[in-house]
């Protein structure tokens, strides 16, 4: 994969294939700035593909890497990563922004599960609220037994909640990466490292790149 530069302005990535048909169509010139996703620096693009312009043809503005047409234009939630990470101090906000996430996966994976996912683990994230707060409230009566009984009850439902959760997730991240990569190419990589320890922060930073892409039909790195 290619990434091209003209005018301070970068376009990509391309595939050498993808390339070289810009190249024959006029839309690329053999002297623009190019690099691989591995290189640093630029080099002229004729130079890296050892291509030889049969005629010459007027510049052209390379087209923005799969540009989104009128119909699918189905734009994520578009909300600042680090936002997301300072409104997860409240209780309630990682949950709603969940499912504004698994909404928006439904309309681009229609057999997505995320939503009903995020249902069960938000009921279970409720009844371990509930019972830490019963537990408090008795083992303030001075009934230790029954609030230690009701505290232990919650940790161990705060487990599957969990695991829900994280389900959740990575169903999100295979329907954005299947999308992504069939229907509106952007060979977009998500990994399930960043995933799992960062979960709905790391989807809405891509899902933010994804929305600025299209606004701008530039894929940002």
């Amino acid at each position: 994969m290619y990434y091209v530069n003209r005018n301070g302005q970068q376009y990509g990535p391309y595939s050498e294939e993808t390339i070289r048909r810009y190249l024959a169509e006029g839309s690329l010139l053999a002297s623009d700035s190019a690099r691989s996703e591995e290189a640093q620096s630029w080099q002229p693009l004729g130079q890296i593909l050892q291509y030889t312009p049969m005629s010459a043809r007027p510049p052209a503005v390379p087209p923005p890497i799969a540009r989104p047409t009128a119909g699918t234009q189905i734009v994520p939630p578009d909300l600042h990563w680090a936002i997301v990470l300072l409104l997860s101090v409240t209780w309630i906000f990682p949950i709603v922004w969940a499912f504004v996430q698994a909404n928006w996966t439904k309309k681009i994976d229609s057999n997505s599960k995320a939503t009903i996912l995020y249902v069960f683990w938000a009921l279970g994230e409720l009844i371990v609220i509930i019972l830490y707060v019963a537990g408090i409230a008795i083992a303030a009566n001075n009934d230790l037994q029954t609030a230690q009984g009701l505290l232990g009850v919650a940790g161990l439902l705060g487990f599957p909640a969990a695991v829900l959760y994280l389900i959740g997730a990575f169903s999100i991240r295979k329907s954005m990466v299947t999308y992504y990569n069939t229907v509106e190419p952007i060979q977009l990589r998500l990994s399930g490292v960043m995933t799992f320890f960062f979960s709905i922060l790391y989807l809405q930073y891509h899902m933010s790149r994804i929305a600025k892409w299209k606004q701008t039909g530039v894929l940002s790195a």
